[in-house]
């Protein structure tokens, strides 16, 4: 995976984004120099549960988060829920009778 810088000046100096690669989590845990249970040491999220995300399994937004953030550092490329496919998050719903955290 090649590094990316977002943003360039053109020839007149004005400042335009890049266009940015998509990847896939699966890609990411494919590329991986280490193995699932060395991965859920470092980045602090259970082993089950990371083979949860790889396989597409939901995920809270958090965990994701920190999952990509990680990979960020390892990889030395930005890796968000923008340019990551693959990744299912868990949505909540609040039911009706519940009275709201206000």
């Amino acid at each position: 995976m090649s590094a990316r810088d977002t943003r360039q000046l053109d020839q007149k100096g004005w400042m335009r984004m890049q266009e940015e690669r998509t990847y896939t989590i699966k890609e990411l845990f494919d590329d991986l120099p280490m193995s699932i249970r060395h991965l859920a040491q470092q980045v602090k999220i259970n082993e089950v549960t990371l083979a949860r995300i790889r396989d597409g399994k939901p995920t809270r937004r958090p965990t994701a988060n920190k999952l990509l953030l990680f990979f960020s550092e390892l990889y030395k490329q930005k890796y968000t829920l923008r340019n990551v496919t693959g990744i299912h998050i868990l949505e909540y719903s609040r039911k009706e009778n519940e009275p709201s955290a206000a």
